[in-house]
């Protein structure tokens, strides 16, 4: 019998973003007050990343998760629990950053990506137990769809509208049209609504 090949995982690849009606997923200035999270949002979004196998993501939404969520895990009993819960899950977890400009990382378990993006990324996907989760990232997210590497998107959509030009667009990068499937759609207390699709290949 040949060698085992590590090909027999093949999770999903679940694209994950939190964006206001008109589809902004933060301001100009990068800031992501849109977001209301709360431990009901919380338990949707942990749907995801329990049992996942890890997170990708781009440069500078990777800057924005280190050291937040280490400093999460070294004083737990300044976060609410499932800030806790979730800071000791992408502790352990593998992160891919795909990036061209950021020369190192600290965080455990992180590697980089720097070219032949889609290829690496599919190798990637292959290795790894389990999903992962493409968080934010849209530059990432616009290289992944095309190349029908993603599997999912999943948004919450916040009730809250910035205006044209006053944000950055979760989808403007994306080369084309992309068709999607409405799976599940879900509605929380604070006004948010998560809505999951799967995306048609065909």
């Amino acid at each position: 019998m040949g060698a085992k090949t590590k090909l027999q995982y093949m999770g999903k690849i679940i694209a994950l973003g939190h964006i206001s009606l008109d589809g902004y997923m933060s301001d100009l200035e990068g800031k992501i007050d849109i977001i209301k999270m709360d431990e009901e949002v919380a338990r949707y979004v942990a749907e995801f990343w329990k049992g996942a196998g890890g997170t990708i993501y781009g440069r500078k939404t990777y800057q924005l998760m280190d050291p937040f969520w280490p400093n999460v895990k070294k004083e737990p009993a300044k976060w609410p629990g499932w800030m806790v819960d979730y800071a000791e899950w992408v502790d352990e977890a593998v992160k891919v950053v795909v990036t061209r400009t950021l020369g190192s990382v600290s965080w455990q378990n992180t590697r980089l990506i720097r070219d032949r993006i889609p290829e690496e990324i599919g190798r990637i996907k292959a290795e790894v137990k389990g999903n992962l989760l493409l968080l934010a990232s849209a530059q990432v997210l616009a290289q992944l769809l095309p190349a029908r590497l993603v599997d999912e998107v999943v948004v919450t959509v916040w009730p809250v509208v910035l205006g044209a030009g006053n944000g950055i667009p979760y989808f403007k990068q994306l080369p084309g049209r992309v068709t999607l499937e409405l799976q599940e759609e879900r509605r929380f207390r604070n006004g948010a609504m998560g809505l999951r699709y799967g995306v048609v290949t065909k």
